[in-house]
């Protein structure tokens, strides 16, 4: 294709496209609405998922906690709950819950069997405690205000509250709020945002190495009981509506709710469902963003596989999620960005090499990274990247190296069409790479967030491609299949692909013989 038949065609997407971007893109998903699940409770709370997917919440006064399940069954997980609140669970699959009525934070094993973590701080009693957050470490940050009678109060009034991870360092972490409430934390734990319910605002708090708290920042001007982090660092309050705020602090979007919301937490199989509790009901909406939040249980992790034969053995690929892969070629394990919201790391072969698109939350794990690395690991990342992950050879586009003897090039990877409200693109030429791994006389393209530019529409010779397609961030379906169409890889498949039906795909390159289109799953 010539380059005047090239640009017409760019030119031609933008108009189509500039109408559709000129309008914020909705945290939920398109068409979705928000439906009720269950109902007839007196007052629900706390939502927290399980690392399948199932939801459980509390009734407060009804002293019972509730699971809902994937498959829309209702059951009550524990009588005698001690007036349970805030829920959540850690990576062994106990649920942690704060006691209002009990006055105590205790952990919940999946038998049942209950284990107090903490009662009492410097000898006295708590409030009532409500909300809570467990770091990536294990350590439990938790709020404890007093609602209604305030008889028998022993603390000096409502703080929050950090438990080391070893159960055995309690410290006051923030003793100058009104009534503390909703607390949600970073996945990366770097971050912690604690609503003042009583003084109507919310604030955001660096975490230090010794769990203790600093910088304090005014986030958003509300209170909020419950909240929730979803995969692009949007803040999810609950006040008379589900407010939602972006990473800046920006209020971007609200969603209505039949009752009054408490509390909120995504879960569903594919961690791409927002819960809301609200006073006498469960409610759901599917979303268009995922989930923040890693998998806090071990349960055993199965994801897709295929075989590829090479001419030096077989390359076995995984497909994790979303950007996500492993690749196991030689007895060597090659991560291509790993980020614990997709998998549970703990569990994974620890990697030879470890691949990084770009510096994005859904790209970039500084922490996954840490549970991969062993000795001799190798990380190849951008320039943007190296400043977050310590260690890496960088690559900076059209570079080519000799890595754990593979051979890999780092291709740009940007957007021409898709841009910002303030005309940035999302991914800045020069900034990101697409990289080309050759595994024995097979080439596999690894494109990360990009459009279909000059650079890849150049490419010869791939026999395996995996192209992002999901809007606004990177491709259409149109923009994919025109790529492919450019280069013809042998075997494509879309990733990173969120909302967008990969059928369209398929049927876009039905004609195209030489090219045979996969879809796993890699939203």
């Amino acid at each position: 294709m010539d380059r005047k038949l090239y640009v017409l065609i760019v030119l031609l997407l933008v108009v189509a496209i500039t109408g559709w971007c000129a309008e914020k893109l909705s945290v939920v998903a398109p068409g979705a609405k928000v439906e009720k699940l269950t109902g007839g409770f007196r007052f629900t709370e706390g939502p927290a998922a399980d690392a399948n997917g199932n939801v459980f919440f509390s009734d407060i006064p009804n002293n019972r906690i509730h699971k809902w399940s994937l498959d829309g069954k209702l059951s009550t997980f524990r009588e005698d709950s001690g007036g349970a609140n805030g829920l959540y669970f850690d990576k062994k699959g106990n649920l942690l819950a704060c006691e209002g009525g009990g006055r105590r934070l205790v952990a919940i094993d999946p038998k049942g069997k209950v284990t107090v973590l903490a009662e009492k701080y410097q000898d006295k009693r708590f409030n009532s405690l409500n909300d809570l957050w467990i770091d990536p470490n294990g350590g439990v940050y938790f709020t404890d205000p007093r609602y209604g009678n305030r008889d028998n109060m022993e603390q000096d009034g409502e703080h929050v509250y950090y438990l080391s991870a070893d159960r055995k360092k309690l410290i006051r972490v923030i003793d100058d709020m009104v009534r503390p409430n909703g607390v949600i934390g970073t996945p990366d734990g770097k971050l912690l945002y604690v609503a003042d319910h009583g003084g109507g605002k919310t604030f955001v708090y660096n975490i230090n190495e010794d769990g203790t708290l600093s910088n304090k920042k005014l986030f958003a001007p509300d209170g909020s009981d419950g909240m929730a982090i979803d995969n692009e660092g949007n803040v999810y309050l609950t006040t008379r509506v589900v407010v939602v705020y972006d990473k800046n602090g920006q209020k971007i979007e609200t969603i209505e709710v039949p009752e009054g919301p408490a509390n909120v937490c995504f879960g569903g199989k594919d961690n791409q469902t927002l819960f809301i509790t609200a006073r006498t009901a469960l409610y759901s909406v599917r979303m268009r963003v995922k989930g923040a939040e890693e998998k806090q249980t071990t349960a055993e992790q199965k994801f897709e596989e295929d075989i590829i034969k090479t001419s030096a053995g077989d390359l076995k690929i995984t497909f994790i999620g979303h950007g996500t892969l492993m690749f196991t070629y030689g007895g060597k394990i090659i991560h291509v960005d790993p980020v614990r919201r997709e998998a549970n790391y703990t569990e994974m072969p620890k990697a030879d090499l470890i691949l990084v698109t770009h510096e994005h939350g859904d790209h970039l794990d500084a922490k996954a990274i840490e549970i991969l690395r062993k000795e001799g690991t190798q990380l190849v990342l951008t320039k943007a990247c190296s400043g977050k992950v310590a260690g890496g050879v960088v690559m900076q586009n059209g570079d080519e190296k000799t890595v754990r003897g593979l051979r890999i090039e780092a291709l740009p990877a940007y957007n021409i069409v898709h841009k910002r409200s303030n005309g940035e693109p999302y991914h800045p030429k020069g900034q990101g790479n697409g990289y080309v791994i050759t595994f024995g006389n097979k080439k596999v393209y690894v494109a990360g967030d990009t459009e279909n530019i000059p650079e890849m529409r150049k490419l010869t010779k791939i026999d395996i491609a995996f192209l992002p397609m999901n809007l606004p961030y990177t491709m259409t379906p149109e923009m994919v299949a025109d790529a492919a169409k450019a280069f013809e890889p042998k075997i494509l498949y879309p990733y990173h692909y969120g909302q967008i039906d990969p059928s369209k795909l398929v049927n876009l390159l039905k004609d195209s013989k030489d090219i045979e289109v996969r879809v796993r799953k890699m939203r």
